[in-house]
């Protein structure tokens, strides 16, 4: 476990680093900008990250590590037979997370071309381990795609509407999919 004033400093140079990048764009945003932000100096920020990129990096994997333990809890769900619509209800604590937490952290990453394909690439890493045991074979990269869209948009639903799908939502988007790719209403 980690010491909680580590932690604590964590959390300011993370914070400043993500409301810099933000605010003025990642190629402007200088260590000494991000130190003077968090009311750290600099070297207090150097114990702590090597650059602006190991912050970048750093907010990055805790992402990952996040979303990782998200779609491991919808594995564990999906198992126990629970539905779409349930597991959501189940993991709206998760989902109200991503909107308060994790919302200006990504939206700062997305900003960085370098930073932003790491993300990308780490979360269809992800989904591609974790549909294996649901599909019981290799995923495809058509259906990593398709399902990772489909994440993905409900990821930006979820930013853009400021809150997670109602039950009566995914209900209705459970019933779209169906007509369009099955052809059926039910």
């Amino acid at each position: 476990m980690m010491d909680l004033r580590i932690q604590k400093t964590h959390r300011l140079i993370e914070s400043a680093f993500i409301d810099l990048v933000l605010a003025n764009g990642f190629k402007k945003v200088t260590v000494k900008d991000i130190a003077a932000r968090a009311m750290v100096n600099r070297k207090t920020f150097y114990q702590h990250y090597q650059d602006k990129y190991d912050v970048a990096d750093q907010i990055t994997q805790t992402i990952l590590a996040w979303f990782d333990d998200l779609l491991t809890k919808r594995a564990s769900l999906m198992c126990e037979g629970v539905g779409m619509n349930q597991s959501f209800r189940q993991l709206q604590p998760e989902l109200t997370q991503l909107l308060d937490e994790w919302h200006r952290p990504i939206k700062s990453l997305m900003t960085i071309p370098q930073i932003q394909g790491r993300l990308l690439t780490g979360i269809k890493d992800l989904l591609m381990r974790h549909l294996e045991p649901v599909l019981q074979r290799p995923a495809t990269d058509l259906e990593v795609n398709v399902i990772g869209g489909v994440m993905l948009g409900m990821l930006t639903y979820d930013f853009t509407a400021g809150r997670p799908p109602t039950a009566v939502e995914l209900s209705q988007l459970t019933h779209s999919l169906a007509l369009v790719f099955e052809g059926r209403t039910t």
